[in-house]
């Protein structure tokens, strides 16, 4: 078979998933970083993954004893409880299942076997997402302008470290569970089949398990095809409609919720336990949003410069489709808000605004609209060789940035402008280079930044 009929075979956005997936596989081992613990289960990874050891390990959810370093909250029962929710855990079981099965006895959870079954399983999970959002991406354009999409989404974000890196993190999870509940809201949109209703209202569920901010998520139903008077009846009338369903709805969306609502209610006697502490919260009058998209520490469109060409393509989406320019747009501002109002609106230690991955799946839309005019509306070949070269500038810088920050030399949380600069497009290091660099790193005081000093 010629090159030209296996194209003609496999479409232009299949061929572009298989690549990212081909390469995910081939390339995962030379960008994981485990060197100090010889697995990824620390930090934030070793709080979700607490709930399998405790079960399967230590038959004891109760995490008295030897508690491995969790992060525990005490509640007002004076019992202990993670400081997060077993979604991730629910995620992670299968793959952490036939590790257990596959390891020697008397293991203790963190041996490789569990390692590499779990980070294989959760960049399963990815490029699952990845796939819906290109059944997504194909309701609206064509099979080149999806299949460079996902290339460009994939390969110019951060969404490439954090599948190849640290697939474990809570984001792609989410990456994933938005993007199948996105897809059923559009065919529940277009058919009216109550059973795509069903279907996201039990992702949801999910979603807002792992991260009960994400619950902006139902915006997205509720505002779709609002830009006139007629078709925000029509939305209206499409809820009434579903009737008992709604019920159901509701049940599967409580689903998977229910179990951590128990658990919270015997551990500390009350449903909803706020397990993050009295230390932790927002900052609602102080947002920090230029920080979020510009700083260097962790700036979105400094280490994810790409999706500038996402903002851009809003023009595009509101002339375009303004059903759904509505509910990306509005999404996309209140999450920004509440991720900018947090108390660390840097999120930890992460490679650029790993609080926003999860959003791709709405913002690869009018990315996708960018590019269509790039491609298929400009006529001018000028526009296309400059959007070629910026592409390709910046999907090298991201790997490049990538594999930085695996060896550490981007910084976890302490780049400053100078370390940035220093560090750009710079490949190698002497002793010297790197002795420097750590003068130019700066980490923050948390301590300071709980209290509200968030200006670092």
């Amino acid at each position: 078979m010629t090159l030209i009929k296996f194209i003609k075979q496999y479409s232009f956005s299949f061929l572009s998933w298989m690549f990212i997936v081909l390469f995910t596989l081939a390339f995962t081992q030379f960008f994981i970083n485990w060197s100090k613990a010889g697995h990824p289960f620390v930090d934030d990874i070793d709080q979700y993954y607490s709930y399998l050891n405790a079960v399967f390990i230590d038959h004891n959810l109760s995490f008295e004893g030897e508690n491995h370093g969790y992060w525990l909250i005490e509640t007002p029962t004076h019992h202990l409880v993670p400081k997060v929710t077993y979604g991730m855990a629910f995620f992670y079981c299968p793959f952490y299942i036939l590790a257990k099965i596959f390891s020697a006895s008397g293991s203790d959870g963190y041996e490789a076997i569990y390692a590499w079954f779990i980070h294989l399983g959760c960049i399963s999970y990815i490029l699952c997402g990845l796939w819906f959002a290109r059944k997504i991406l194909l309701i609206w354009f064509s099979e080149a302008v999806t299949a460079v999409s996902l290339l460009v989404l994939f390969f110019g974000t951060n969404l490439f470290n954090y599948t190849l890196s640290e697939s474990e993190s809570v984001h792609g999870i989410l990456f994933f569970l938005i993007a199948v509940f996105f897809y059923y809201v559009i065919k529940w949109q277009q058919t009216s089949d109550k059973k795509y209703f069903l279907v996201f209202c039990m992702f949801a569920g999910f979603i807002c398990l792992i991260r009960p901010t994400e619950c902006l998520i139902f915006l997205f139903p509720l505002l779709i095809n609002i830009n006139s008077n007629k078709n925000r009846q029509t939305n209206l009338t499409k809820f009434i409609s579903l009737r008992w369903s709604l019920i159901i709805g509701a049940f599967l969306f409580l689903l998977p919720i229910l179990p951590q609502l128990f658990y919270w209610k015997i551990q500390s006697g009350q449903w909803l336990f706020f397990s993050y502490g009295s230390n932790e919260g927002f900052f609602l009058a102080d947002p920090k949003l230029f920080k979020v998209l510009m700083s260097y520490r962790k700036g979105w469109l400094v280490y994810s410069p790409i999706m500038i060409l996402s903002l851009i393509g809003f023009i595009l989406l509101y002339k375009k489709n303004r059903k759904l320019f509505f509910p990306i747009l509005i999404y996309f501002c209140i999450n920004l808000y509440l991720i900018s109002a947090w108390w660390d609106w840097a999120f930890g230690g992460s490679f650029g605004m790993r609080a926003l991955i999860q959003a791709y799946v709405f913002l690869v839309i009018p990315l996708a609209y960018f590019i269509q005019w790039i491609i298929e509306v400009n006529k001018k070949a000028i526009l296309k060789y400059c959007f070629a070269v910026f592409v390709l500038f910046f999907i090298a810088l991201n790997l490049l940035q990538s594999n930085l920050y695996k060896h550490g030399i981007i910084d976890y949380d302490g780049m400053t402008k100078e370390a940035y600069w220093y560090t750009f497009f710079k490949k190698k290091y002497s002793s010297d280079d790197l002795s420097h660099l750590k003068t130019l790193i700066k980490h923050p005081n948390y301590d300071s930044m709980r209290s509200g000093n968030r200006n670092e």
